[in-house]
């Protein structure tokens, strides 16, 4: 399939979508005191799209990922390094006391430790982030950075030149 037929479908698919969704909202501005059975129906069929959307990224992803090594290499390194900071974020810095908003909400000892963690998880991606932030030009200044750089793509690279590699990283 060429691009112009992907497009055309593509603007099929949207057009659809559309005119759909524009039923929906017409019952429902028709009737709005018996819009319930409407909302139910747009609502699932948001979901569906939304599922849609997802399993549709999904397999691209994976097409692409399982296509080429070097990248699933890095991806499981990158994963493991979140499972990381999550692991830290729940077993060393995330509390199990519950807090107390109201007494409408019951917040028990295992959902207050989610909270927790997944507000520690943020704090240090954000901190990580500002960090490598200010730390790029400064290492690009110090002609550093573009060495370090060069050496990690030279570890996934296919090419069997380890002893190149430690040279490079030990200059």
């Amino acid at each position: 399939m060429n691009s112009k037929t992907l497009s055309l479908i593509q603007k099929i698919i949207v057009i659809v979508i559309a005119v759909i969704a524009a039923f929906f909202y017409i019952n429902i501005m028709k009737n709005p005191e018996e819009a319930g059975g409407s909302i139910d129906g747009m609502l699932r069929f948001t979901y569906f799209i939304l599922v849609l959307t997802l399993i549709g990224a999904a397999l691209v992803w994976l097409k692409d990922i399982l296509s080429n090594p070097k990248k699933l290499m890095q991806t499981l390194i990158f994963v493991g390094l979140f499972a990381l900071v999550v692991l830290v974020a729940k077993y060393m810095l995330a509390s199990n006391q519950p807090v107390d908003f109201s007494s409408k909400l019951h917040v028990d000892a295992n959902t207050s430790n989610w909270v927790d963690t997944g507000l520690y998880t943020f704090y240090i991606l954000a901190a990580v982030a500002i960090l490598l932030m200010f730390l790029s030009p400064v290492l690009s200044l110090m002609g550093g950075g573009h060495k370090a750089v060069e050496a990690v793509e030279e570890v996934f690279d296919d090419d069997d030149d380890d002893d190149d590699i430690v040279e490079e990283i030990e200059d």
